[in-house]
């Protein structure tokens, strides 16, 4: 929608109305005025307010130490503007809003004044800062609109290109350390059956939790590489982003045992997390974005390279443990997993965990309940391999008993959160020690427990 120039002195007038009045209103109060800076007729669409709110909210915390008096949003054609009437020192507080004009790319698209209570406006030049330089050549922007370098179409693209990096980038960072968070989550959560928890080792020798600290810290850049690679592939590229992830995987692998001492701590989530962050990436801003579709999605990246490695793996091709076991007894493990678009993280991990939260349980203990739900209907390789097929089939009956016996307390309503936790602790407790003892791990479901944490933090953190 765009606006004349006319529209533009009015609310330019209006403005100074508003300020004069608060001013008044609030006698030694400082204002800050906060508009948006883009050229051309266009002042307001779906990515300015969104820009706007991202600034307001900067400011916001920027003042908080600051007794607050006023603020108030206008939402009109010629822009979004804000205003904050606060007490303080009004050289200190444009000092402070400077830095975060100066701070990124989205900084330079604020246009954030502050008025001193007498209503002199506080320049930036009086406390020696340099002048604000233009978006698209690094010259003083003064000069570049006085001489009219650029046209205001080129600068309107510029600005919105800076917009869509900004939170492109902030969806990339934040997903990675939600991932990183679910890594340290889950290696956290105690007590685990035969894993690795903040209580030992379980039934390890070669690691234990900070070595898991130290694996998920490494591994966080590589989650931001997967969500930009995502991003990088739209509808309909599902194979081929899967396949711009294999050689960022193999990297991340040699990073994990290099920050590890060669341990394997990871090696699965290195696959499934990364597999997931892609696909969260590739929702970023559209419908699809909520977890579970990136679950489903996950499905449709992996689906036709699985059948072609699992094939090879039946003609006898590949030497890892995990494809011995393919071989000899049909388990797919985690490759079967992701081209079930990891059914068992949306049919049993996620929904266990919620409705435990719902009635009451506290979140570890949820996610301990989550944990159960997947060992009991995940073909655990790790189990396999430690426990033989006995020992893994034992594992699975007792988890569903398990989970039966809470999801029918659960349907019933009579789950009381507190009592319930302290059972499944103890019942853990107890299959911990049973489980160490014997050597068993089930490392691949506790890979399924940190990605439905992944999931989870995905649809209920604040974006």
């Amino acid at each position: 929608m765009q606006v004349t120039v006319a529209e533009m002195m009015a609310a330019r007038e209006a403005r100074a109305q508003m300020q004069r009045t608060l001013l008044s209103r609030y006698p030694g109060a400082v204002l800050v005025c906060l508009t948006m800076n883009i050229a051309g007729p266009v002042k307001t669409d779906a990515d300015i307010e969104r820009a706007f709110a991202w600034g307001k909210a900067q400011i916001r915390a920027i003042l908080a130490p600051q007794a607050s008096c006023f603020e108030a949003e206008i939402h009109e054609r010629t822009g979004p503007e804000a205003v904050f009437a606060v007490r303080g020192d009004a050289g200190e507080i444009k000092r402070r809003l400077c830095a975060l004009e100066d701070g990124c790319p989205m900084g330079r698209l604020l246009d954030i004044d502050v008025l001193a209570p007498d209503g002199e406006k506080r320049s930036r030049t009086a406390f020696g800062l340099p002048p604000r330089r233009c978006l698209l050549c690094g010259e003083v922007a003064a000069v570049c609109a006085r001489s009219r370098a650029h046209s205001a179409q080129a600068l309107f693209e510029r600005a919105k290109a800076i917009i869509r990096e900004h939170f492109a980038g902030a969806f990339a960072q934040k997903t990675a350390q939600l991932a990183q968070r679910a890594l340290l989550t889950e290696a956290a959560l105690a007590p685990k059956p035969g894993l690795v928890d903040r209580l030992g080792p379980g039934a390890h020798r070669d690691m234990d939790l900070f070595t898991f600290i130290d694996s998920a810290c490494a591994l966080r850049s590589y989650f931001e590489e997967c969500v930009r690679i995502g991003m990088a592939h739209g509808e309909g590229e599902e194979e081929r982003c899967f396949d711009a992830l294999r050689v960022p995987g193999l990297l991340a692998e040699a990073k994990m045992r290099a920050a590890t001492s060669g341990v394997n701590t990871h090696k699965g989530a290195v696959f499934s997390m990364g597999i997931l962050c892609a696909s969260l990436g590739m929702g970023f801003d559209s419908e699809k974005s909520d977890a579970r579709a990136a679950l489903w999605r996950c499905g449709a990246m992996t689906r036709a390279r699985m059948a072609q490695e699992l094939s090879r793996c039946a003609q006898g091709e590949g030497g890892t443990a995990g494809e011995r076991l393919y071989r000899e007894q049909g388990v797919g493990g985690v490759r079967a997993e992701a081209a079930g678009g990891f059914a068992g993280v949306r049919e049993a991990g996620l929904p266990r965990l919620q409705a435990c939260l719902a009635a009451g349980m506290d979140f570890e203990a949820a996610a301990l309940c989550a944990l159960v739900a997947l060992m009991a209907r995940t073909q655990d390789t790790n189990a396999l391999r430690r426990g033989g097929a006995e020992g893994a089939r034992r594992l699975r009956e007792r988890a569903a008993q398990m989970d039966a016996s809470l999801c029918a307390r659960l349907e019933a309503g009579t789950v009381d959160g507190a009592r319930e936790g302290a059972d499944v602790r103890r019942a853990l407790s107890q299959w911990d020690a049973e489980l160490s003892a014997q050597g068993i791990s089930p490392g691949g479901c506790a890979d399924m427990l940190a990605l439905t944490l992944l999931a989870h933090f995905s649809d209920h953190s604040p974006s």
